[in-house]
């Protein structure tokens, strides 16, 4: 389910800062990179300094060349009507918002060039480059733009590139510096002690717009980076140095991969289950996949941790569809979900209304027994429904469902 803008997002912040590299010291980094990851250094990676408002204004730039208005309206509709933002969010404002804040370096895939900001020469860290140059060096030998591409139109397939782009320079930026004190990745005991994820909940005061934002907007940032190096490393342990050009040749397709490995190595892909036709006088918006990790932030966000750790990854696959209604244009919400057995529907069944619950203020049930919920809230009227293990959800239509009667 994530948005362009926040696929732009992963494609153009770091989130560190770097010292300001000669050209000499650009070269002696690529080569180091190319022994570890067996790729040709192919030509010499141009650079130069930004300033945070042209970081601002090349943002704003983007987002107007590569996303239409009607599609950000897409994604943030698509956002609202799950509970994943509140109703007044703004997604353009926020990403750029965000991004400006974050954008300290960046390489650009389509100019193919570094940038650094000025803002951030004074606290500098030499891993930071690596990170950049990981993807420089990537770039020169599997085009990352076109491998981003491809995955473009299909929420899950992007996410799992992302992952793949950002998680592999995260690995190489920790395997770098290890490797300059004999140390490597591939000792257990090392990997244990630098691939920890980040846990920490406190706000961070340097990033007042990255910390403020919606779980969901923080957690699809973060994936590719925190995510994505584990699922690096275990490509790595797996592959050697194969490994490198092996994700590319061979893309993961869901965050499901990315989140269990084993997953990928298998080949085990996500179902999708069918949805209903649009009802009379309502037409197509916009559709597509829902994911493991949306299913996980979902649940973390409207029950708790351990019900988004245990239930999330019981998920076989999810589609949506958001249809508008003629001539009003109100938007109703169809989705269903597909689950490893039908205990594991069950549980979601019950958690599932929980979420309604949590992500409307008013909420009046007129059917309910173990296989289905129905009634009206402020969204309109909504049914959910169980059969075996998949589940479906209709919300936001301005008339009951069929069968049931109006609440008196």
């Amino acid at each position: 389910m994530l948005t362009r803008l926040v696929a732009l997002a992963l494609i153009v912040v770091s989130g560190l800062s770097a010292q300001i590299p000669t050209a000499a010291e650009i070269d002696a980094v690529m080569k180091q990179l190319s022994s570890i990851t067996g790729f040709q250094v192919k030509r010499q990676l141009p650079f130069e300094m930004i300033t945070r408002d042209q970081v601002n204004k090349f943002l704003k730039e983007q987002i107007r060349h590569s996303v239409k208005p009607e599609e950000i309206r897409a994604e943030e509709t698509t956002l609202k009507k799950f509970g994943f933002v509140p109703p007044d969010f703004d997604l353009k404002k926020n990403t750029i918002d965000l991004l400006t804040e974050q954008a300290a370096a960046f390489y650009d895939f389509h100019r193919k060039k570094l940038f650094i900001s000025d803002w951030a020469a004074r606290n500098m860290r030499d891993e930071a480059l690596v990170h950049e140059l990981g993807h420089a060096l990537a770039d020169q030998n599997f085009p990352i733009e076109k491998y981003l591409g491809k995955g473009s139109d299909d929420s899950e397939d992007s996410l799992a590139r992302e992952s793949v782009v950002e998680g592999q320079a995260e690995w190489l930026m920790i395997e770098y510096a290890l490797r300059q004190n004999g140390r490597t990745l591939a000792d257990p005991a090392t990997a244990n002690e630098y691939l920890k994820p980040d846990d920490s909940s406190t706000p961070d005061k340097e990033y007042p717009v990255f910390s403020s934002a919606p779980l969901y907007i923080r957690r699809t940032l973060m994936f590719p980076y925190e995510d994505g190096e584990l699922f690096q490393q275990a490509v790595y342990l797996k592959d050697g140095k194969n490994a490198f050009a092996e994700v590319f040749r061979k893309p993961p397709a869901t965050t499901s991969q990315i989140m269990h490995p084993e997953r990928y190595f298998n080949n085990v892909t996500a179902t999708s289950p069918d949805l209903p036709k649009p009802v009379h006088r309502s037409k197509a918006f916009v559709g597509g996949s829902v994911g493991e990790l949306d299913e996980q932030v979902m649940l973390q966000q409207y029950i708790d941790v351990d019900t988004a750790q245990s239930l999330a990854p019981k998920l076989k696959g999810a589609t949506y569809r958001i249809d508008e209604s003629r001539p009003k244009g109100t938007t109703m919400l169809i989705y269903a979900s597909e689950w490893q057995d039908e205990a594991a529907a069950r549980e979601y069944f019950d958690a599932y209304q929980k979420v309604l619950h949590g992500k409307w203020k008013k909420m009046e049930i007129t059917t309910q027994d173990a296989d289905r919920v129905a009634g009206k809230a402020d969204d309109g009227y909504f049914a959910l429904t169980r059969k075996g293990a998949r589940i479906l959800s209709e919300e936001g239509f301005a008339s009951p469902p069929a069968g049931e009667a109006p609440p008196s």
